[in-house]
């Protein structure tokens, strides 16, 4: 590991953000950079961190899982961004007589608040969270809201007649070799899941564990060469997986001007309004961060991609160090950028 990198990841033990990382970098044709830092797990016994470790990455489902998701169904003809969400989902709650838009779901403009529903039971939680009138006119307001995925989630599942689990399993993650990326409660493997205050392999997320089956907002576990594979096909500009049609609204802003800039299912603001945004990125760069403590970048301009994953939550030694890892994480993928900056 780079020294630099390596006393980065020091440091940030030493202030209690984490016990030990996996980190990856490359370009669309090949991973750079695939290392791991200090232990998976301290408690019961210390773990060494490898480079297979299974991560929860909560909110990175978001984008892994359910934007490109959408994404085969865009390219499939099934899915308009621009359409109606109660095209195909009827029932969603508006705001007024006002029709969000697909694409206002996935950039978050869609009205929704983002209150918890994890004390109904599972069937309830759901409906209520398709059904509850949005807050907000669609289109005029920013506001990360977790419902916004679990409605797209529904949308995928009612237009392909399959759970998004399978979905994505059969058109995502198999055609694309992530064969270690899965939505939990996993129940196999959990030597290598690394923990993030839970029993292994337990989704760490509330509404998605109330869940009884996988909904779009968090759950997701998966690996960093895993990742990989997907921001290698969103750098290549598409495959027999995702096409051109659906790239071009993963990778391009969505969002009415003057609001926080995002594509369908990426943030794309900049680093002052998104703290675990690499500097060294240029202004197309897509991500996306999980509250476990984990961030993935694709840059398509300077052809690079940055995956920093963590266990933050997992027997933190500094308790509120939520901004301050976002932080962490993003100078590490800086660093990350610089050692590959000589690859072609």
């Amino acid at each position: 590991m780079d020294p630099r990198l390596q006393n980065e990841c020091q440091r940030a033990a030493d202030g209690g953000l984490l016990h030990g990382a996996v980190l990856a970098a490359g370009t669309g044709d090949s991973l750079c950079v695939l290392e791991a830092w200090g232990l998976a797990a301290v408690l019961p016994e210390p773990v060494p961190m490898q480079t297979d470790a299974i991560f929860d990455v909560a909110s990175v489902t978001k984008a892994v899982a359910t934007a490109s998701a959408c994404a085969v169904c865009i390219d499939e003809g099934l899915l308009d961004p621009e359409a109606p969400a109660t095209e195909y989902l009827p029932g969603i709650g508006q705001f007024g007589s006002t029709s969000m838009r697909v694409k206002e779901l996935a950039t978050h403009t869609s009205g929704f608040d983002n209150r918890k529903f994890d004390r109904l039971e599972p069937g309830a939680m759901l409906q209520a969270m398709i059904e509850t009138p949005a807050q907000w006119a669609p289109g005029t307001r920013f506001e990360y809201s977790c419902r916004n995925y679990v409605v797209l989630s529904r949308i995928v599942e009612t237009g392909t007649g399959q759970g998004l689990a399978e979905f994505c399993r059969q058109r995502l993650f198999a055609p694309l070799g992530m064969a270690d990326t899965a939505f939990g409660p996993l129940a196999g493997n959990l030597e290598r899941v690394v923990p993030t205050g839970l029993e292994p392999g337990i989704i760490s997320d509330e509404q998605a564990r109330r869940a009884t089956d996988a909904v779009g907002n968090a759950g997701l576990f998966t690996t960093a060469a895993d990742l990989a594979l997907l921001c290698q096909t969103i750098l290549r500009g598409g495959d027999a997986v995702l096409g051109p049609r659906s790239l071009s609204w993963l990778r391009n802003p969505c969002t009415p001007v003057g609001l926080p800039r995002r594509s369908f299912g990426w943030d794309m603001r900049t680093v002052a309004e998104s703290p675990c945004r690499p500097p060294r990125l240029s202004d197309r760069a897509i991500g996306h961060s999980g509250w476990t403590g984990q961030s993935v970048w694709i840059d398509p301009e300077r052809n690079r991609f940055t995956i920093v994953l963590t266990n933050r939550t997992h027997q933190p030694g500094l308790k509120d160090n939520y901004v301050a890892s976002k932080q962490f994480r993003s100078r590490a993928a800086d660093l990350l950028i610089e050692a590959i900056s000589e690859v072609p």
